[in-house]
């Protein structure tokens, strides 16, 4: 017999050979030709389910990432389209007329309150100088474009329409775009309008509502990346980045759009490694279309995501009219919620008086080639709200074939206030039309009245140097008399008395008290003549005694002098008038005295005058012969008459066989207040 410790290692050893004869047994089987084709077909079906999981991923992340970059692109067309016509409506602020820099302000304060990106608004004017600048608040940022606002403008002027320039970098470091829209009015360039935009405040202010998204965004101008969203900084997913161009006037912008992790944790299916693990075909299959199902949904709600920021109204319906989807953009503006209008008519959403029209023209359009159209390609459609007001809408619609069944799309949005403004500007241009023809007419009465002037004009000079000829002939003719005196009277005195000095000088015995005499009355009377001539040249007592006085010592002078006997009256105060009024009547007193005494014959004669503080009226008559010819007067009458005229002033002459009376009337007035003004003004510093 074996003993205890040979059973127990045979024991062990039996046990141990078992242990191996069933490996190898496990081996065999999991090596043999059936199990073999059993792995093989099911590392085969998991590969192909794998591969088939890994490409739909691939597709949706692609096909998500381009939804997004669509949606992103559409929003970012929209919100500069807009921005560029508020500078366009600023512009047209001078089609109704000459803007103050009160308007100015308000509006360009206005427009950069509601556009939190732009720095600074401009008008140049024709020339490309600064007219008017309005910065936002607290902005110091030096503006940048020296280099390319020239060429900017140039084009801007060129082409009539909004231009946008390329990205430029101040000397900050602050990249900056400029947009220049060029002002006309009544078909007249007047300028540009010139707004300045910090690239990155401005998109981050556009792009703001994307950050929800979970996707990055950076935007490239000529190959240079000149600004990304806050946030895009993940480059490990750069390579699934979908590139799109925002053509905009004057420039066009490359947008490159990216997944964050967070959404492609989302978009990213377990499927791949779930297929990996399960070998078994039915598990395997059943793992597919759980994680495609769940797939499917997560796709749904990144749409529906994609759907509710939209700034569209997106409504679908199916071939019943019945509507299928309505986002939350349809809901803000129709009124209704979703649920409301769910499976509800398409009709429900339209007047009752264009129901019909528009049941015949989605007939037309199922059966036609077209897969969109434009509904309000030629005029605006109207939509009707829950609370049945209606309001006019840019529509387009759609349709698309999913599985025999057609779905028409349909994206709407509100331009009630477009609508209204265009028809507020047509009335403005109809009311600045009928203001520029009333213009019109005032001008071409302006013009009437203005040539009108220039005649009178034309007519006052050519009487101006009529007056200068007459003047100068009357100062000549002064001169020749006053020559004539001098020749006539002093000038012989002189004469006679240097010859009788001659005659003593040679004989001193010739002098008698007799000759004495006769040297002593040529030299007074050559002394009054002068004394004479000088007080016709300028009376010395006018400026000292005044008028009143003066007159009264000429008059009496003048009777001594010539033996004819003058009275003179006069009433009122003339000595308040001043100078050259004073000195106009006096010479004309004088030259009026000075006629009688040559040719009247007259030896009597009055001069009357008055003054009521208005107008000064001066009579002078004499009892003579008569003036024969009155048209035909010498140089005294016209310097009369030119001496009234000079002062507004009228000249009557009353003559016959009886005498002359001469009448002349002055108004003094206006004349006694300028003379009290000079007098009352405070004497000049330094005097």
């Amino acid at each position: 017999m074996l003993s205890s410790s040979s059973q127990v290692s045979m024991s062990f050893m039996t046990g141990r050979l078992g242990l191996m004869h069933r490996i190898r047994k496990a081996v065999r089987v999991a090596l043999s030709p059936a199990m073999l084709i059993v792995m093989a077909f099911t590392a085969i079906s998991t590969f192909v389910a794998w591969h088939f999981a890994k490409t739909n991923e691939r597709d949706h992340i692609h096909r998500m990432t381009r939804l997004a970059t669509s949606a992103i692109s559409a929003d970012l067309n929209s919100d500069m389209e807009a921005w560029l016509l508020s500078q366009v409506r600023l512009a047209r602020m001078w089609e109704f007329g000459e803007p103050t820099y009160a308007q100015w302000s308000a509006f360009a304060g206005l427009f950069l309150e509601h556009h939190p990106g732009c720095i600074a608004l401009e008008w140049l004017d024709p020339k490309y100088e600064e007219r008017w600048i309005s910065r936002a608040p607290g902005q110091k940022i030096p503006l940048a474009g020296a280099a390319i606002r020239e060429h900017l403008l140039t084009d801007a002027a060129n082409s009539k329409a909004i231009l946008l320039s390329n990205i430029v970098v101040s000397s900050t470091g602050q990249k900056q775009w400029i947009t220049a829209v060029p002002i006309f009015q009544n078909g007249g360039f007047r300028g540009f309008v010139l707004g300045h935009f910090d690239v990155q405040r401005s998109l981050d202010t556009m792009l703001n509502d994307i950050e929800k998204l979970d996707f990055s965004v950076a935007v490239e101008e000529q190959g240079i990346e000149v600004f990304r969203l806050a946030g895009s900084n993940d480059e490990n997913f750069v390579g699934w980045a979908q590139d799109t161009s925002v053509r905009l006037p004057g420039t066009i912008w490359q947008l490159r759009v990216w997944p964050k992790r967070e959404v492609m944790s989302e978009m990213r299916s377990n499927l791949p490694a779930a297929t990996l693990l399960f070998g078994a075909a039915a598990g395997l299959m059943l793992m597919i279309i759980a994680w495609i199902t769940d797939f499917l949904r997560a796709s749904q709600r990144r749409f529906s995501g994609i759907l509710a920021i939209s700034a569209e109204a997106v409504i679908s319906m199916n071939a019943d009219h019945k509507i299928t989807l309505f986002n939350r953009a349809a809901e803000s503006t129709f009124g209704y919620t979703a649920g409301e209008v769910l499976g509800q008519p398409m009709e429900l959403l339209i007047p009752g008086r264009f129901q019909k029209v528009h049941k015949e023209h989605v007939a037309h359009f199922t059966h036609s080639d077209k897969n969109n159209l434009l509904m309000s390609d030629r005029r605006h459609v109207l939509g009707l709200c829950k609370d049945g007001s209606e309001f006019h809408m840019a529509a387009s619609i759609s349709k698309l074939e999913i599985a025999g069944e057609t779905i028409f799309t349909i994206i709407c949005s509100d331009v009630t206030e477009a609508v209204l403004a265009e028809a507020q500007l047509r009335k403005s241009h109809e009311e600045l039309e009928i203001r520029v023809q009333e213009r019109t007419a005032a001008l071409v009465n302006m013009n009437q009245s203005l040539e009108l002037e220039i005649l009178e004009h034309q007519r006052a000079e050519e009487e101006i140097q009529e007056l200068s000829r007459r003047m100068m002939r009357v100062q000549e003719e002064e001169r020749r008399n006053l020559a004539r005196e001098l020749h006539d009277g002093a000038t012989q005195n002189l004469v006679t008395l240097l010859l009788h000095m001659g005659r003593m000088s040679r004989d001193p015995s010739v002098i008698s008290p007799a000759v004495l005499e006769e040297w002593m009355r040529l030299t007074e009377q050559s002394a009054n003549e002068l004394r004479t001539v000088s007080y016709l040249l300028h009376p010395p007592l006018l400026e000292e005694l005044g008028l009143g006085l003066t007159l009264r010592s000429y008059v009496e002078g003048f009777a001594k002098r010539t033996g004819i006997q003058v009275t003179l009256s006069s009433q009122g105060d003339l000595d308040n008038m001043g100078f050259d009024i004073e000195l106009a009547v006096f010479r004309i007193i004088q030259e009026a005295l000075s006629n009688i005494h040559r040719h009247s014959g007259s030896r009597t004669a009055t001069v009357r005058i008055s003054c009521d503080g208005d107008v000064l009226r001066l009579q002078i008559a004499d009892q003579g012969r008569g003036i024969l010819e009155i048209h035909r007067s010498g140089v005294g009458l016209g310097s009369m008459r030119e001496r009234a005229r000079l002062l507004k002033g009228q000249l009557a002459i009353e003559t016959g066989s009886t005498g002359t009376t001469i009448k002349i009337e002055l108004p003094v007035s206006h004349l006694i207040r300028s003379h009290a003004l000079a007098q009352a003004a405070p004497p000049p510093s330094g005097s």
